[in-house]
């Protein structure tokens, strides 16, 4: 919604400001050959003494000095309107600019230093209150023709401004204006706010110097508090976008104030021309009711003046919000829902208005989306809000475009199953993938709560010998979720087999203690004697033999060969991991 400004913006002008220049800038186009065309648009007052008969200008080379001079005849002026978009402002009356364009066609031969093009007139008004003694300088409007040994070929077509800038400002309040420049080479334009270029016109304050003085020339001498980043002065704010010329202005003086700015030029990098477009405003005081806000919460972006936003069927929700400072009046604002997306469908129902009754600063509009679990493609939802506009009846709109995008469950792939060993301190790591629902992902990992992530990373002493079983649960931002199923973890380091066991009686190996049993399900022992007899056997091996036979005989001393096998449920999927810790070697049983 508009901000409606329940005051007239009076632009109070001085005879001696109506006498005067406004502003203007000037810029030329490469007709080939050498042959260029100039323009100057030169902005007045109405009531002022008329503009140049004709307009005379200078030409000076790159080094300074004067090559000529020419007159352009008055055109035909033209009368600038003053548009309001806002109907609850009257233009007022007794502002009249005229504007007048200059064309002339000159010749310049190509030179390695290039020319500038100069134009200087006599006066600004004595009401200007940023410059000291405004009445005794006059105005520099100047541009450059960069020469052969910048541009290489030399074909400089000028930038200009392409917008007419505002001549009334609100103080305190916020005025944004494009001041966007073209540049038909392509160029790249570097915008900045500036100070003014001026002349010193004498004692005799001559109107129009003929010819223009040379370069260089000097600033416009600020009042204190003033400057060319800041020519509105103390408590004021004013930013231009370097790239997009976009400025933002918000004055806090009441008065008359001259402000430039600047373009440059850029061609590969390198700096080819730079000029000042200087112009006068006038900031005067406004009164300003707020007006109807609407205020969207949620995943939404203004694009060309339209709201726009994203809906996920059976997904969250989406609220306007209506807010206003101004409460002595009653208001309502229409609703009108359409699009392909059906009401109580895919959406639900909305009301055709929202009343704010006398002192009611605030309501709300919720659209909470349904899931008709139908996969149909992206469907649209178009909202316009309307309001009746107290001065004069024109209804203001605003329009908020949807998107309704089907919700498709999530779908969960996870790794299969690891080894890892805490003896040796290897770590593992255990992922999952999820597709389809709606991003960003929360993944609670269990039996341990390890990291948000889709992939974790752990020490094998986090874990439980053996067999240990992981999952993961997701949860989307429709708080949809998925899990995976277990995921088996194995701490299962390798077989660690004694060579030796003395049957002595003095408590030191006097065990077959075989290293890391704990870690499979369980382990198979078989002792061969040197013939290959079998001599004990073991299905679930307990770390208890001490050297007898399977019928309890304590076996002859010397070499017997051994094969432990473990055994585990992870082997049941994986013939190739059948035989990994499996163990050959030679026991010496020592008496």
């Amino acid at each position: 919604m508009k901000k409606v400004l329940v005051a007239l913006m009076l632009l109070v002008c001085s005879t001696s400001f109506a006498s005067h220049i406004v502003g203007g800038e000037v810029y030329y186009d490469s007709l080939g050959n050498d042959t260029y065309k100039v323009t100057f648009e030169v902005y007045r007052d109405c009531s002022g003494s008329g503009f140049d008969s004709p307009l005379q200008y200078t030409v000076f080379t790159g080094a300074g000095a004067q090559f000529s001079t020419y007159a352009i005849p008055i055109p035909v002026p033209d009368t600038l309107p003053i548009i309001y978009d806002d109907p609850c402002v009257t233009p007022p009356t007794d502002i009249c600019i005229e504007r007048a364009i200059y064309i002339d066609t000159i010749i310049l031969p190509a030179t390695p230093d290039g020319y500038r093009i100069v134009y200087q007139r006599c006066c600004w008004a004595n009401n200007i209150q940023n410059i000291t003694n405004p009445g005794s300088w006059g105005l520099t409007i100047e541009t450059n023709v960069p020469g052969t040994a910048l541009v290489g070929q030399y074909d400089n077509n000028c930038a200009r401004f392409d917008n007419y800038p505002p001549i009334v400002l609100c103080s305190n309040l916020t005025f944004t204006f494009d001041h966007v420049a073209t540049d038909i080479d392509g160029d790249s334009l570097v915008y900045s706010m500036c100070t003014p270029k001026t002349v010193d016109l004498g004692p005799g304050n001559v109107a129009e110097p003929n010819p223009e003085y040379a370069p260089p020339y000097a600033d416009v001498t600020w009042e204190p508090g003033f400057s060319g980043v800041q020519p509105w002065g103390t408590g004021s704010n004013v930013t231009i976008d370097p790239q997009t010329g976009i400025m933002d202005i918000t004055p806090g003086l009441v008065g008359t104030y001259v402000a430039g700015v600047c373009v440059e030029e850029y061609r590969n990098g390198v700096l080819i021309n730079s000029k000042t477009r200087t112009f006068g405003y006038r900031v005067v005081t406004c009164d300003v009711v707020q007006p109807l806000e609407i205020v969207p919460l949620g995943n939404f972006q203004v694009i060309d003046n339209e709201i726009i936003g994203t809906l996920v069927e059976g997904c969250g929700e989406l609220i306007f919000r209506f807010e206003r400072e101004d409460t002595t009046e009653a208001i309502t604002i229409g609703i009108s829902v359409g699009g392909s997306a059906q009401e109580f469908i895919d959406y639900n129902g909305q009301p055709d208005s929202v009343f704010l009754d006398i002192g009611v600063e605030s309501d709300s509009l919720t659209f909470i989306p349904t899931s008709d679990q139908i996969i149909e493609g992206d469907e649209e939802i178009i909202i316009i809000f309307t309001l009746s506009d107290p001065c004069g009846g024109i209804v203001d709109t605003t329009i908020a475009r949807l998107t309704l995008q089907d919700y498709i469950p999530m779908a969960i792939a996870w790794g299969d199953s690891i080894n890892i060993c805490d003896e040796i301190g290897e770590y593992g790591s255990v992922w999952c993938n999820v597709q389809n629902g709606l991003p960003p992902y929360n993944y609670t990992w269990a039996p341990t709560p390890y990291l948000n992530n889709d992939t974790i990373s752990f020490p094998a002493t986090d874990l439980e010998p053996n067999a240990n079983y992981m999952s993961v649960n997701v949860i989307d931002a429709c708080g949809q979720n998925i899990s995976s199923h277990l995921i088996p973890v194995y701490n299962q380091c390798e077989l660690k087999v004694p060579n030796v066991i003395t049957m002595n009686g003095d408590n030191i190996n006097d065990e077959f203690i075989i290293r890391n049993i704990e870690d499979y399900d369980r382990v198979r022992l078989q002792v061969f004697n040197r013939w290959g007899n079998l001599v004990f056997e073991s299905e679930d091996y307990q770390n208890d033999w001490k050297g007898l036979d399977s019928s309890g005989r304590e076996l002859e001393g010397g070499v017997y060969t051994y094969v432990v096998t473990p055994e585990s449920v992870k082997y049941e999927y994986d013939d190739q991991d059948k035989t990994r810790y499996t163990a050959h070697g030679f026991v010496h049983i020592i008496k």
